[in-house]
């Protein structure tokens, strides 16, 4: 551990790795958590002087520190081999604390959902670069059901959910944008309830991403 004056800080990728959420975001993990029939990993789970939650796992080896992403939407950072995280019980803007306690600093393997938001669709950013903007709505839905049939177990619901939600925005029928995309994320090997389930959120969150 090393100490400087107000903060505590000691070393990721050994013992854990640290998945740090930001504030802003807390909300919809918790809605990609109740969407997916998830829970947060086992202890420890600490409370950030900035608000956020840090997860401590398993070191996953990816190495430094990587961003993550929840629907395309940057939302923290996992910290792993030479990372630094601030501890409890330090204080910067607001004190640290333990929101489930350490048992002896046990730690469980990253889950499939928290891993899932390592991966950012890339290849999707990239074909629709901006939003409103596409002038052939088919062509649009063709790139987003591509997506979600070829995404990555573990990446398959977050795709399914970004996908449905891009498609309202592209102003693509509902009706049609579901039957699509459905048929996609069948493709790729989730099941028919699982799949209605992601769509039935999208369609009922409104808005846009």
């Amino acid at each position: 551990m090393i100490v400087d004056a107000n903060r505590n800080w000691i070393v990721a990728g050994e013992a854990f790795d640290a998945w740090d959420i930001e504030v802003a975001h807390l909300p919809a993990l918790r809605e990609y958590l109740r969407r997916g029939g998830h829970s947060l990993p086992a202890p420890p789970v600490a409370r950030t002087g900035r608000g956020g939650i840090h997860l401590l796992t398993v070191p996953t080896g990816v190495g430094g520190s990587r961003d993550l992403y929840l629907d395309g939407v940057h939302v923290g950072e996992v910290r792993s081999t030479g990372g630094l995280i601030v501890v409890c019980p330090s204080v910067t803007e607001g004190p640290y604390s333990w929101l489930r306690l350490p048992a002896g600093m046990a730690v469980e393997p990253a889950p499939d959902w928290l891993l899932a938001l390592l991966e950012r669709p890339r290849r999707v950013t990239w074909l629709l670069p901006r939003r409103n903007t596409l002038k052939d709505p088919a062509r649009a839905l063709g790139v987003l059901a591509v997506a979600v049939r070829d995404a990555s177990e573990g990446c398959r619901n977050k795709y399914l959910y970004w996908a449905m939600r891009r498609a309202l925005e592209e102003v693509i029928p509902a009706t049609i944008a579901a039957g699509v995309l459905f048929r996609a994320a069948i493709a790729a090997g989730l099941d028919e309830p699982e799949t209605q389930s992601t769509i039935s959120s999208a369609l009922e969150s409104g808005g846009v991403v």
